[in-house]
């Protein structure tokens, strides 16, 4: 595999609904504002005049209209550059992280300093089919987990499965899985 593979799609749809939610948020309040067109105008007619209030609150709906479709084009833009951003690939002596789009960023571990890959998942992580992956490695400091290399915040849970398997595969680390074991079957 020294093909870079990508996080999964399911991390792009992750990051857009983090980002564009506050585009969303502004365009549910300019249509509300919309609807509400008549009776805001009738009431800002008490200060100012009829005319200066009509083209006060229609100026003031485009233009939270106009600031909304920015945040969403925005939320979009990121979250591809995120998506996009970030590759892996697993060579022969080491797993390769390349990050970045305008300042790019390689980060090599060689497995035989891999000690441990963590798959977290918090519960949106589940709802949103993605997880946090932490490839922790000899010398690590636990306390300081946010400033190892090897974590991806977020990406495809599917992804991260198989990244773990091929990973421990080429380590050669063995999977431990504990497993209750009856008297009588300990004794045969």
């Amino acid at each position: 595999m020294h093909t870079p593979q990508k996080l999964g799609i399911k991390v792009f749809y992750y990051e857009l609904s983090k980002k564009i939610t506050t585009g969303l948020l502004l365009l549910i309040a300019a249509f509300v504002l919309l609807s509400f067109k008549s009776f805001l105008i009738s009431k800002i007619t008490l200060l100012l005049p009829a005319g200066v209030a009509a083209a006060t609150v229609s100026y003031f709906t485009f233009g939270l209209f106009i600031i909304s479709f920015l945040f969403i084009a925005g939320g979009i833009l990121i979250s591809w550059f995120y998506y996009i951003g970030c590759t892996f690939t697993l060579d022969e002596h080491s797993f390769n992280i390349r990050r970045g789009i305008f300042n790019k960023k390689e980060t090599f571990i060689p497995y035989r300093q891999i000690e441990d890959i963590d798959i977290e998942q918090s519960f949106f992580h589940r709802i949103m089919g993605v997880s946090r992956l932490v490839i922790l490695t000899a010398g690590d400091d636990n306390d300081k987990e946010d400033e190892t290399e090897g974590i991806f915040e977020i990406i495809d849970s599917h992804v991260a499965e198989q990244m773990r398997k091929d990973i421990l595969q080429k380590t050669h680390i063995q999977t431990v899985k504990v497993s209750q074991i009856s008297p009588q079957e300990g004794m045969k």
